[in-house]
């Protein structure tokens, strides 16, 4: 950990892809030893958080950005095949081997973000829309938006629901998010989730990835190169 701590004490924060002028909110910043300082904003060594409303789960793909999977659940972790009472806490450090996990990730519906400045620019807590407003930053693509949660059941296929959401730039004023999507926290399989996902929020069922049409980025791997909005922040290739 010793080479992530000064690679967080000398690098500055990265730039949102359309403006320089606009950072993400600051996020969480211990002091960890003498002058050393750790910011979770620019760490790209994590592989689970728990330091959030609801748990999640980074992925770093070698070509660059950063896959988040937000509102993890026991299900998801065991699909990633994490210990679920003690998960790593830890990225991979052989690139194969992260993407491979990136991959998985992706079919749970996890967003492929082009860095994590532009997630906390996004999705912080203090998002500042009349600097938004004022700049050229993008605003948010419709798989940047998108709620998306995907089951794999036994039989076969995939059942994803997903549904838009409000961000800085869009006013959604129907076919939002259920309120009540917490449920699915109480599966405790795949096959739990997928009928819950068709009962409750119009999970639509696909026998392959390759038939998906939808606004995640289920099956994107293959075929995207470039971020959503800019180029894909490049995450530290040796820790």
């Amino acid at each position: 950990m010793k080479k992530a701590f000064e690679y967080f004490q000398s690098t500055p924060s990265q730039p949102s892809a359309g403006s320089a002028r606009l950072t993400s909110t600051p996020r969480d910043v211990y002091v960890c030893g003498p002058n050393v300082v750790y910011d979770s904003s620019k760490d790209v060594t994590r592989r689970i958080s728990f330091d959030t409303p609801t748990i999640i789960i980074y992925g770093y793909p070698s070509r660059g950005g950063v896959i988040m999977l937000e509102d993890a659940s026991p299900t998801d972790l065991d699909f990633l095949a994490l210990d679920r009472t003690n998960p790593p806490m830890f990225r991979h450090e052989d690139p194969e081997e992260e993407d491979a996990f990136c991959q998985r990730l992706l079919l749970l519906g996890a967003k492929w973000w082009d860095s994590m400045a532009r997630y906390w620019l996004l999705n912080g807590e203090d998002v500042n829309t009349v600097d938004l407003d004022d700049s050229d930053e993008p605003e948010p693509t419709k798989r940047e938006r998108h709620w998306v949660s995907v089951a794999w059941p036994s039989a076969g296929g995939l059942v994803v629901s997903e549904f838009d959401t409000n961000m800085w730039g869009v006013e959604i004023e129907k076919e939002l998010v259920p309120e009540d999507v917490a449920r699915l926290r109480l599966c405790t399989g795949m096959d739990e989730k997928a009928q819950m996902l068709k009962d409750r929020f119009r999970g639509k069922a696909w026998e392959r990835v390759e038939d998906y049409r939808g606004n995640a980025f289920i099956g994107c791997w293959g075929r995207k190169e470039t971020g959503e909005v800019g180029e894909f922040q490049k995450t530290l290739s040796e820790i």
